[in-house]
């Protein structure tokens, strides 16, 4: 039962990092990245409020962990935190308002299989604060990881499109 409910607390973090990941996709399609441009939207890339929220849970799942009710708490905290976070979005003023396009699916795809790496972690080691961190940090690296993706699916696509030509 418990492991259940840890894993509807992925949803909220779902929604939320993939509300992050869509309008970074966009901003990386349309933008050249360069120190230039990282240090004019720093603000845009980390969104350094949120590290009030991920602080305040750090804080009672590190210093109160061996409490009875912790558990509960950690749980309440995450998903709350994200539902709060995802639903803050549509009042984001950096928000990108273009839609992904059939281009996007692959680079999609590979943001998927980052995604996948804490979920594996999590049923291998039942470890969910752990978890929990990891799903933070990648809410707070998001551009970073949607710019790896991008940058692979990039390169995957240059050696499909040389070797058609070979061909």
């Amino acid at each position: 039962m418990s492991e259940g409910i840890v894993y509807l607390t992925f949803i909220p973090w779902f929604l939320y990092f993939a509300s992050l990941c869509k309008n970074a996709l966009n901003d990386l399609k349309v933008n050249e990245i360069n120190l230039k441009w990282i240090r004019k939207n720093i603000f845009k890339i980390f969104h350094f409020e949120n590290i009030i929220l991920f602080a305040i849970f750090f804080y009672f799942s590190a210093y109160y962990s061996d409490s009875n009710q912790i558990w509960l708490v950690d749980i309440l905290l995450f998903s709350a935190i994200n539902l709060y976070l995802f639903i803050n979005r549509y009042y984001d003023k950096n928000r990108n308002q273009t839609t992904i396009g059939t281009k996007d699916v692959s680079t999609i795809l590979i943001i998927m299989l980052i995604i996948i790496i804490p979920i594996i972690y999590y049923v291998s080691t039942s470890n969910y604060v752990v978890t929990y961190y990891i799903l933070f940090g990648y809410s707070f690296f998001n551009y970073t990881i949607v710019f790896i993706a991008k940058s692979i699916n990039d390169l995957i696509m240059k050696l499909i499109i040389r070797k058609n030509h070979e061909e």
